[in-house]
């Protein structure tokens, strides 16, 4: 199979025609793959907590939600460039990079993000302190996930 773009434009059709996911294509040593990127599904799990609270009277889950919404207000997020495999510390079993209510500087290296077998190092945007690291380590993330809560 000859690479061209008229022949890349027909494999981008078919992933749609035929609801795949990926298509990997090899022909004199050059590699193409398309990914088709899936719509982010959201999960809403309730604790056990919540539904007892939302069985009180004076507390609702409605009321739970507008506090988290407000309290995500007063922090900006550090959110991911990429999509990649979120990791804390450089090595397994170091130190992680930046732990909650640390202090950062602009520049200081926050995770990694593995894609591809390449580790992309993620940076601090600005001076400022980590109140939270929204993922877990080895977590899966996409482009635009948050990463961190910071002020």
């Amino acid at each position: 199979m000859k690479l061209d773009l008229e022949s890349i434009k027909n494999l981008a059709e078919n992933i749609e025609k035929y609801k795949l996911s990926e298509v990997l294509v090899e022909s004199n040593g050059i590699k193409v793959t398309l990914k088709k990127e899936r719509p982010k599904q959201n999960i809403n799990i309730i604790s056990e907590s919540a539904i007892l609270d939302a069985t009180s009277p004076e507390k609702s889950i409605t009321d739970e939600n507008k506090i988290k919404e407000s309290t995500e207000k007063e922090y900006e997020t550090i959110i991911s460039p990429m999509v990649g495999t979120f990791y804390k510390s450089p090595i397994p079993g170091n130190p992680p990079f930046v732990v909650e209510d640390q202090e950062v500087n602009k520049g200081d290296t926050l995770c990694i993000l593995e894609a591809m077998k390449l580790m992309n190092e993620v940076k601090a945007p600005k001076n400022c302190r980590i109140i939270k690291i929204l993922v877990e380590d080895g977590q899966i993330v996409r482009k635009g996930d948050k990463l961190f809560a910071i002020k």
